[in-house]
Protein backbone atom coordinates (compact mmCIF):
# COMPACT_ATOMS: atom_id res chain seq x y z
CA UNK A 1 0.00 0.00 0.00
CA UNK A 2 0.94 3.46 -0.66
CA UNK A 3 2.28 5.52 2.22
CA UNK A 4 0.41 8.79 0.62
CA UNK A 5 -2.95 6.71 0.50
CA UNK A 6 -2.58 5.85 4.44
CA UNK A 7 -2.17 9.42 4.54
CA UNK A 8 -5.08 10.49 2.55
CA UNK A 9 -7.09 8.02 5.18
CA UNK A 10 -5.97 9.44 8.13
CA UNK A 11 -7.39 12.92 6.79
CA UNK A 12 -10.38 11.78 6.05
CA UNK A 13 -11.21 10.10 9.10
CA UNK A 14 -10.00 12.22 11.72
CA UNK A 15 -9.67 15.84 9.81
CA UNK A 16 -13.41 16.31 11.30
CA UNK A 17 -12.71 15.69 14.85
CA UNK A 18 -9.28 17.05 15.65
CA UNK A 19 -8.31 19.26 12.56
CA UNK A 20 -6.40 19.11 9.21
CA UNK A 21 -2.74 20.50 10.70
CA UNK A 22 -3.50 18.25 14.18
CA UNK A 23 -3.98 14.83 11.58
CA UNK A 24 -0.93 15.36 9.93
CA UNK A 25 1.21 16.05 12.77
CA UNK A 26 -0.36 12.30 14.12
CA UNK A 27 0.70 11.16 10.63
CA UNK A 28 4.27 12.86 10.54
CA UNK A 29 4.72 11.04 14.21
CA UNK A 30 3.39 7.59 13.69
CA UNK A 31 5.80 7.65 10.21
CA UNK A 32 8.90 8.79 11.71
CA UNK A 33 8.04 5.84 14.81
CA UNK A 34 7.62 3.28 12.93
CA UNK A 35 9.48 3.95 9.56
CA UNK A 36 12.22 5.82 10.80
CA UNK A 37 11.65 8.73 8.03
CA UNK A 38 11.17 12.46 8.34
CA UNK A 39 7.88 13.98 7.80
CA UNK A 40 9.18 15.07 4.03
CA UNK A 41 9.27 11.51 2.74
CA UNK A 42 6.28 11.81 0.63
CA UNK A 43 7.43 15.02 -0.97
CA UNK A 44 10.42 13.42 -1.86
CA UNK A 45 9.24 9.92 -2.96
CA UNK A 46 5.73 10.29 -3.42
CA UNK A 47 5.29 6.50 -4.17
CA UNK A 48 6.97 5.14 -1.33
CA UNK A 49 5.00 1.86 -0.25
CA UNK A 50 5.01 -0.10 3.25
CA UNK A 51 4.12 -3.74 3.68
CA UNK A 52 1.24 -5.09 5.29
CA UNK A 53 2.73 -5.65 8.53
CA UNK A 54 3.96 -1.62 8.49
CA UNK A 55 0.07 -1.23 7.33
CA UNK A 56 -1.48 -2.98 10.52
CA UNK A 57 0.42 -0.24 12.82
CA UNK A 58 -1.15 2.75 10.92
CA UNK A 59 -4.24 0.82 11.10
CA UNK A 60 -4.08 -0.07 14.59
CA UNK A 61 -3.06 3.62 15.67
CA UNK A 62 -6.07 5.44 13.29
CA UNK A 63 -8.68 3.12 15.58
CA UNK A 64 -6.82 4.14 18.28
CA UNK A 65 -7.02 7.99 17.83
CA UNK A 66 -10.56 7.24 16.82
CA UNK A 67 -11.32 6.90 20.30
CA UNK A 68 -8.86 9.98 21.37
CA UNK A 69 -6.11 7.64 22.63
CA UNK A 70 -3.36 10.40 22.68
CA UNK A 71 -0.41 10.19 20.13
CA UNK A 72 1.88 9.89 23.04
CA UNK A 73 0.39 7.14 24.33
CA UNK A 74 0.14 5.10 20.72
CA UNK A 75 4.09 5.49 20.11
CA UNK A 76 5.10 5.05 23.98
CA UNK A 77 6.82 8.59 24.17
CA UNK A 78 7.19 12.12 24.16
CA UNK A 79 9.80 14.63 24.21
CA UNK A 80 10.19 17.21 27.07
CA UNK A 81 13.12 19.84 27.46
CA UNK A 82 14.82 18.38 24.51
CA UNK A 83 15.02 14.92 26.22
CA UNK A 84 12.71 11.93 24.78
CA UNK A 85 10.97 10.18 27.13
CA UNK A 86 8.88 7.08 27.65
CA UNK A 87 4.96 7.41 28.35
CA UNK A 88 1.86 4.93 28.73
CA UNK A 89 -1.31 5.21 30.96
CA UNK A 90 0.15 4.92 34.52
CA UNK A 91 1.74 8.37 34.02
CA UNK A 92 0.64 12.06 32.96
CA UNK A 93 1.78 13.33 29.46
CA UNK A 94 4.20 16.05 30.69
CA UNK A 95 3.00 19.22 29.19
CA UNK A 96 4.92 22.51 27.96
CA UNK A 97 3.93 24.42 31.11
CA UNK A 98 5.62 22.06 33.07
CA UNK A 99 8.67 22.69 30.83
CA UNK A 100 8.51 26.40 31.83
CA UNK A 101 8.54 25.28 35.36
CA UNK A 102 11.51 23.24 35.07
CA UNK A 103 13.10 26.07 32.50
CA UNK A 104 12.39 28.36 36.00
CA UNK A 105 14.47 26.44 38.38
CA UNK A 106 17.31 25.93 35.52
CA UNK A 107 17.58 29.88 35.58
CA UNK A 108 17.12 30.24 38.82
CA UNK A 109 20.51 27.92 39.23
CA UNK A 110 23.18 30.13 38.88
CA UNK A 111 26.14 27.85 39.62
CA UNK A 112 25.11 24.75 37.51
CA UNK A 113 28.17 22.71 38.76
CA UNK A 114 27.23 22.90 42.53
CA UNK A 115 26.56 19.97 44.64
CA UNK A 116 22.66 20.50 45.30
CA UNK A 117 20.20 18.26 46.90
CA UNK A 118 16.92 18.22 45.06
CA UNK A 119 13.68 16.64 46.09
CA UNK A 120 10.68 16.46 43.18
CA UNK A 121 7.44 14.79 44.62
CA UNK A 122 5.02 13.58 42.78
CA UNK A 123 7.28 12.38 39.83
CA UNK A 124 5.20 10.29 37.12
CA UNK A 125 7.07 9.62 34.46
CA UNK A 126 10.33 11.62 35.68
CA UNK A 127 10.44 14.43 33.42
CA UNK A 128 11.30 17.28 35.82
CA UNK A 129 13.12 14.77 38.32
CA UNK A 130 15.75 13.61 35.16
CA UNK A 131 15.35 16.82 33.07
CA UNK A 132 17.20 18.92 36.42
CA UNK A 133 19.60 15.82 37.14
CA UNK A 134 20.54 16.35 33.48
CA UNK A 135 21.16 20.10 33.83
CA UNK A 136 22.87 19.96 37.04
CA UNK A 137 25.34 16.94 36.25
CA UNK A 138 26.31 17.34 40.57
CA UNK A 139 23.17 17.32 41.76
CA UNK A 140 21.79 14.49 43.83
CA UNK A 141 17.84 13.87 42.63
CA UNK A 142 15.44 12.10 45.08
CA UNK A 143 11.97 11.71 43.14
CA UNK A 144 9.15 9.50 45.00
CA UNK A 145 5.41 8.95 43.95
CA UNK A 146 3.09 6.74 45.40
CA UNK A 147 2.47 4.69 42.12
CA UNK A 148 4.32 1.96 41.65
CA UNK A 149 3.95 1.41 38.40
CA UNK A 150 4.79 5.21 37.34
CA UNK A 151 8.21 4.61 38.88
CA UNK A 152 9.04 1.92 37.15
CA UNK A 153 8.13 4.39 34.07
CA UNK A 154 10.55 7.08 35.41
CA UNK A 155 13.48 4.50 36.35
CA UNK A 156 13.02 3.09 32.57
CA UNK A 157 13.49 6.60 31.66
CA UNK A 158 16.08 7.35 33.92
CA UNK A 159 18.14 4.92 32.51
CA UNK A 160 17.35 5.82 28.50
CA UNK A 161 18.98 9.26 29.33
CA UNK A 162 21.92 8.23 31.51
CA UNK A 163 20.89 10.00 34.78
CA UNK A 164 20.96 8.83 38.69
CA UNK A 165 17.74 9.66 40.41
CA UNK A 166 16.89 8.06 43.47
CA UNK A 167 13.47 6.70 43.21
CA UNK A 168 11.16 5.98 46.09
CA UNK A 169 7.54 5.11 46.36
CA UNK A 170 5.70 7.12 49.00
CA UNK A 171 2.89 9.50 49.50
CA UNK A 172 3.43 13.22 48.73
CA UNK A 173 1.43 13.41 51.69
CA UNK A 174 3.99 11.70 53.76
CA UNK A 175 6.74 14.09 53.12
CA UNK A 176 7.93 14.18 57.03
CA UNK A 177 9.64 11.07 55.90
CA UNK A 178 12.55 11.79 53.79
CA UNK A 179 15.69 12.27 54.42
CA UNK A 180 16.49 16.18 54.18
CA UNK A 181 17.71 18.70 53.87
CA UNK A 182 17.47 19.51 50.00
CA UNK A 183 18.35 22.38 48.33
CA UNK A 184 15.51 22.82 46.03
CA UNK A 185 11.83 21.04 46.67
CA UNK A 186 9.68 20.59 43.43
CA UNK A 187 6.24 19.49 42.67
CA UNK A 188 3.37 19.09 40.11
CA UNK A 189 0.70 17.60 42.33
CA UNK A 190 -2.59 16.87 41.53
CA UNK A 191 -4.70 20.12 41.37
CA UNK A 192 -7.53 20.08 38.96
CA UNK A 193 -10.66 19.82 40.69
CA UNK A 194 -13.55 17.59 40.26
CA UNK A 195 -15.94 20.47 39.10
CA UNK A 196 -13.16 21.41 36.55
CA UNK A 197 -13.55 17.88 34.30
CA UNK A 198 -16.62 19.09 32.57
CA UNK A 199 -14.16 21.59 31.12
CA UNK A 200 -11.08 19.04 29.70
CA UNK A 201 -10.72 17.31 27.07
CA UNK A 202 -12.13 13.47 26.58
CA UNK A 203 -8.66 12.39 25.55
CA UNK A 204 -7.44 13.32 29.00
CA UNK A 205 -10.17 12.32 30.66
CA UNK A 206 -10.71 9.15 29.12
CA UNK A 207 -7.11 8.16 28.94
CA UNK A 208 -4.79 10.21 31.85
CA UNK A 209 -4.16 8.85 35.47
CA UNK A 210 -7.14 10.57 37.54
CA UNK A 211 -4.91 10.16 40.49
CA UNK A 212 -2.10 12.18 39.05
CA UNK A 213 -4.75 15.08 38.05
CA UNK A 214 -7.76 15.24 40.37
CA UNK A 215 -8.54 16.80 43.79
CA UNK A 216 -11.67 17.36 45.60
CA UNK A 217 -13.63 20.44 45.72
CA UNK A 218 -13.61 21.13 49.30
CA UNK A 219 -9.77 20.67 49.26
CA UNK A 220 -7.90 22.13 46.64
CA UNK A 221 -4.85 22.61 48.15
CA UNK A 222 -4.56 18.91 49.75
CA UNK A 223 -1.11 18.34 48.36
CA UNK A 224 0.46 21.73 48.69
CA UNK A 225 -0.63 22.06 51.99
CA UNK A 226 1.28 19.03 52.95
CA UNK A 227 4.01 19.27 50.95
CA UNK A 228 4.53 23.31 52.03
CA UNK A 229 4.72 22.62 55.60
CA UNK A 230 6.97 19.63 54.97
CA UNK A 231 9.20 21.62 53.10
CA UNK A 232 9.53 23.98 55.74
CA UNK A 233 11.68 21.49 57.88
CA UNK A 234 13.19 19.68 54.71
CA UNK A 235 14.66 22.76 53.26
CA UNK A 236 17.91 23.92 53.73
CA UNK A 237 18.72 27.63 54.82
CA UNK A 238 17.73 29.80 51.94
CA UNK A 239 16.53 26.49 49.88
CA UNK A 240 13.63 27.21 47.68
CA UNK A 241 10.14 25.43 46.77
CA UNK A 242 8.30 25.40 43.46
CA UNK A 243 5.51 24.54 42.81
CA UNK A 244 3.05 24.28 39.54
CA UNK A 245 -0.39 25.34 40.48
CA UNK A 246 -4.37 25.82 39.22
CA UNK A 247 -4.10 29.05 37.62
CA UNK A 248 -7.46 29.72 39.47
CA UNK A 249 -5.96 29.57 42.88
CA UNK A 250 -2.72 31.57 42.26
CA UNK A 251 -3.84 33.83 45.38
CA UNK A 252 -4.49 31.36 47.47
CA UNK A 253 -1.07 29.86 47.08
CA UNK A 254 0.39 32.78 47.74
CA UNK A 255 -1.69 32.83 51.15
CA UNK A 256 -0.46 29.25 52.27
CA UNK A 257 3.30 29.87 50.86
CA UNK A 258 3.01 33.14 53.27
CA UNK A 259 1.36 31.19 55.68
CA UNK A 260 4.37 28.82 56.07
CA UNK A 261 6.49 31.85 55.89
CA UNK A 262 8.53 31.41 53.24
CA UNK A 263 10.12 34.43 51.68
CA UNK A 264 10.70 35.82 48.11
CA UNK A 265 7.51 34.52 47.13
CA UNK A 266 6.99 34.86 43.22
CA UNK A 267 4.07 33.47 40.49
CA UNK A 268 4.88 33.52 37.09
CA UNK A 269 2.61 32.96 34.20
CA UNK A 270 2.74 30.44 31.23
CA UNK A 271 3.41 30.78 27.82
CA UNK A 272 -0.60 31.71 27.91
CA UNK A 273 -0.19 34.52 30.58
CA UNK A 274 -2.29 32.05 32.97
CA UNK A 275 -0.42 32.33 35.96
CA UNK A 276 0.99 28.52 36.69
CA UNK A 277 3.53 28.43 38.79
CA UNK A 278 4.90 30.05 42.30
CA UNK A 279 7.87 29.72 44.02
CA UNK A 280 9.50 30.67 47.56
CA UNK A 281 12.57 30.88 49.63
CA UNK A 282 13.16 29.44 53.43
CA UNK A 283 14.74 32.14 55.43
CA UNK A 284 18.94 31.85 54.91
CA UNK A 285 19.83 30.90 58.82
CA UNK A 286 17.14 27.47 60.13
CA UNK A 287 20.01 26.45 62.12
CA UNK A 288 23.59 28.02 63.25
CA UNK A 289 26.71 26.19 64.53
CA UNK A 290 28.21 27.91 67.34
CA UNK A 291 31.91 27.49 67.88
CA UNK A 292 33.10 28.78 71.20
CA UNK A 293 35.32 27.83 74.67
CA UNK A 294 34.79 24.84 76.91
CA UNK A 295 36.20 27.61 79.71
CA UNK A 296 34.09 30.67 80.53
CA UNK A 297 37.48 32.32 81.17
CA UNK A 298 38.00 35.53 82.92
CA UNK A 299 35.64 38.31 81.34
CA UNK A 300 32.17 38.07 82.06
CA UNK A 301 31.06 40.24 79.22
CA UNK A 302 31.96 37.18 77.17
CA UNK A 303 30.21 34.67 79.51
CA UNK A 304 27.12 36.72 79.26
CA UNK A 305 26.65 37.67 75.48
CA UNK A 306 27.04 33.43 75.05
CA UNK A 307 24.00 33.55 76.93
CA UNK A 308 22.67 36.26 75.16
CA UNK A 309 23.38 34.65 71.32
CA UNK A 310 21.60 31.54 72.39
CA UNK A 311 19.01 33.27 73.55
CA UNK A 312 18.45 35.89 70.85
CA UNK A 313 19.00 31.98 68.19
CA UNK A 314 15.70 30.67 69.77
CA UNK A 315 13.95 34.34 69.61
CA UNK A 316 14.77 34.24 66.18
CA UNK A 317 13.70 30.38 65.67
CA UNK A 318 17.28 29.57 64.46
CA UNK A 319 18.31 26.32 65.91
CA UNK A 320 21.12 25.86 67.69
CA UNK A 321 23.99 23.31 67.22
CA UNK A 322 26.88 23.50 68.98
CA UNK A 323 29.54 21.33 70.63
CA UNK A 324 26.90 19.48 73.59
CA UNK A 325 28.80 20.32 76.59
CA UNK A 326 27.04 21.46 79.83
CA UNK A 327 30.59 23.68 80.83
CA UNK A 328 32.65 26.65 79.85
CA UNK A 329 30.81 29.32 77.18
CA UNK A 330 29.48 26.85 75.26
CA UNK A 331 27.08 25.82 78.21
CA UNK A 332 26.36 29.52 79.16
CA UNK A 333 25.11 29.29 74.88
CA UNK A 334 23.28 26.16 75.18
CA UNK A 335 21.00 27.55 78.59
CA UNK A 336 20.47 30.50 76.82
CA UNK A 337 18.61 28.91 74.04
CA UNK A 338 17.30 26.62 76.51
CA UNK A 339 16.02 29.57 78.43
CA UNK A 340 13.86 30.64 75.32
CA UNK A 341 12.51 27.17 74.56
CA UNK A 342 14.93 27.10 71.03
CA UNK A 343 16.02 24.43 69.71
CA UNK A 344 19.08 22.93 70.24
CA UNK A 345 21.37 19.87 68.89
CA UNK A 346 24.63 19.01 70.63
CA UNK A 347 26.99 17.09 69.09
CA UNK A 348 29.65 15.45 71.09
CA UNK A 349 33.02 12.64 70.58
CA UNK A 350 32.50 9.40 72.35
CA UNK A 351 35.16 10.07 74.79
CA UNK A 352 34.23 13.55 76.37
CA UNK A 353 30.76 11.97 76.50
CA UNK A 354 32.44 9.42 78.68
CA UNK A 355 34.06 12.36 80.80
CA UNK A 356 30.29 13.25 81.53
CA UNK A 357 30.63 17.06 80.21
CA UNK A 358 27.52 16.51 77.92
CA UNK A 359 24.21 18.74 78.68
CA UNK A 360 21.52 16.37 78.96
CA UNK A 361 18.84 18.48 78.60
CA UNK A 362 19.10 19.60 74.86
CA UNK A 363 16.33 18.49 72.05
CA UNK A 364 19.26 15.82 70.20
CA UNK A 365 22.27 14.77 71.23
CA UNK A 366 24.39 12.85 68.39
CA UNK A 367 27.57 11.13 69.67
CA UNK A 368 30.76 10.90 66.54
CA UNK A 369 33.73 8.80 66.93
CA UNK A 370 35.89 11.56 67.16
CA UNK A 371 36.52 15.42 66.84
CA UNK A 372 36.87 15.61 63.09
CA UNK A 373 33.40 13.45 62.57
CA UNK A 374 32.57 16.04 65.27
CA UNK A 375 33.09 19.16 63.20
CA UNK A 376 31.71 17.77 59.87
CA UNK A 377 28.29 16.72 61.38
CA UNK A 378 28.24 20.37 62.92
CA UNK A 379 28.99 21.81 59.53
CA UNK A 380 26.22 18.93 57.55
CA UNK A 381 23.57 20.36 60.45
CA UNK A 382 24.11 24.30 59.97
CA UNK A 383 23.19 27.17 57.68
CA UNK A 384 26.46 29.12 58.71
CA UNK A 385 28.83 29.62 62.03
CA UNK A 386 29.25 32.08 64.49
CA UNK A 387 32.84 31.95 66.65
CA UNK A 388 32.84 33.32 69.74
CA UNK A 389 35.84 33.87 71.71
CA UNK A 390 37.58 30.30 72.36
CA UNK A 391 41.22 28.98 72.64
CA UNK A 392 43.06 26.58 70.30
CA UNK A 393 39.91 24.45 69.42
CA UNK A 394 37.75 27.09 68.49
CA UNK A 395 40.34 28.43 66.30
CA UNK A 396 40.77 25.56 64.90
CA UNK A 397 37.23 24.90 64.32
CA UNK A 398 37.08 28.40 62.59
CA UNK A 399 40.06 27.53 60.19
CA UNK A 400 38.73 24.57 59.00
CA UNK A 401 35.24 26.27 58.20
CA UNK A 402 37.07 28.84 56.32
CA UNK A 403 39.35 26.87 54.80
CA UNK A 404 36.72 24.91 53.32
CA UNK A 405 34.80 27.86 51.81
CA UNK A 406 37.87 29.23 50.15
CA UNK A 407 38.40 25.40 48.25
CA UNK A 408 34.43 25.74 47.26
CA UNK A 409 33.50 22.90 49.07
CA UNK A 410 30.56 25.13 50.90
CA UNK A 411 29.05 28.42 50.78
CA UNK A 412 27.54 29.16 54.43
CA UNK A 413 28.33 32.50 55.86
CA UNK A 414 31.09 31.81 58.42
CA UNK A 415 30.79 35.29 61.62
CA UNK A 416 33.32 36.14 64.25
CA UNK A 417 31.30 37.57 67.03
CA UNK A 418 34.04 39.45 68.20
CA UNK A 419 33.42 40.31 72.20
CA UNK A 420 34.85 43.17 73.96
CA UNK A 421 37.49 43.37 70.85
CA UNK A 422 38.78 39.69 71.71
CA UNK A 423 39.71 39.04 68.16
CA UNK A 424 41.29 42.28 67.21
CA UNK A 425 44.79 41.14 67.15
CA UNK A 426 43.98 37.67 65.00
CA UNK A 427 42.22 40.17 62.22
CA UNK A 428 45.50 42.17 62.93
CA UNK A 429 47.12 39.12 61.76
CA UNK A 430 44.78 38.29 59.16
CA UNK A 431 45.04 41.88 57.45
CA UNK A 432 48.98 41.50 57.62
CA UNK A 433 48.96 37.91 55.66
CA UNK A 434 46.50 39.73 52.78
CA UNK A 435 49.46 42.78 52.27
CA UNK A 436 52.48 40.23 51.98
CA UNK A 437 50.43 37.82 49.42
CA UNK A 438 49.73 35.50 51.22
CA UNK A 439 46.18 35.57 51.91
CA UNK A 440 43.62 36.76 48.98
CA UNK A 441 41.42 39.42 49.71
CA UNK A 442 38.19 37.77 48.34
CA UNK A 443 39.27 34.93 50.89
CA UNK A 444 39.42 37.10 54.05
CA UNK A 445 36.27 39.07 53.24
CA UNK A 446 34.54 35.52 53.34
CA UNK A 447 34.82 36.22 57.27
CA UNK A 448 32.25 38.35 58.52
CA UNK A 449 33.08 39.90 61.68
CA UNK A 450 30.76 42.49 63.87
CA UNK A 451 31.05 43.82 67.48
CA UNK A 452 27.23 43.06 68.19
CA UNK A 453 25.22 39.75 68.00
CA UNK A 454 22.28 41.65 65.79
CA UNK A 455 24.49 43.32 63.29
CA UNK A 456 26.67 39.09 62.98
CA UNK A 457 23.08 38.19 62.06
CA UNK A 458 22.31 40.78 59.62
CA UNK A 459 25.60 40.32 57.49
CA UNK A 460 24.74 36.65 57.43
CA UNK A 461 21.41 36.85 56.47
CA UNK A 462 22.88 38.92 53.56
CA UNK A 463 25.55 37.28 52.74
CA UNK A 464 26.06 36.43 49.01
CA UNK A 465 28.78 33.92 48.73
CA UNK A 466 31.70 34.59 45.69
CA UNK A 467 32.50 32.28 43.20
CA UNK A 468 35.05 30.18 43.73
CA UNK A 469 36.72 27.19 41.78
CA UNK A 470 36.18 23.52 43.54
CA UNK A 471 39.11 21.79 44.55
CA UNK A 472 37.83 18.65 45.85
CA UNK A 473 35.25 17.17 47.65
CA UNK A 474 34.88 17.13 51.34
CA UNK A 475 35.62 13.42 51.69
CA UNK A 476 39.21 14.14 50.09
CA UNK A 477 39.99 16.91 53.64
Amino acid sequence: MLLKEVQKLFHQELDEHYGKPEVQSFFDLLVHHYLGLERFVLALQPQFSITKEEESLFFAALAKLKTEVPIQYIIGKTTFCGLDFEVNHHVLIPRPETEELVYWILDDVKDKDAHLRILDVGTGSGCIAISLAKNLPNASVVAIDISEEALQVAEANAKNLGVTVHFRQMNALDLWSVDGPFDIIVSNPPYVRDSEQLQMRSNVLNHEPHMALFVKDEDPLLFYKAISSNAVDKLKGGGQLFFEINQYLSREMTDLLEGNHFQDIQLKNDINQNPRMISGSIKKLKSVAVFCGSSEGNDHQIVSEGYKLGQTLAERAITLVYGAGNIGIMGQVAEGALSKQGKTIGVIPDFLKKKEVAHLGLDELIVTENMHERKLKMHELSDGVITLPGGFGTLEELFEMITWAQLGLHQKPIGILNVNGFYDHLMHLLNHMVVTGLLRKENYDMLLIANSIEDLLAQMEAYQPPQVEKWMDKTQT
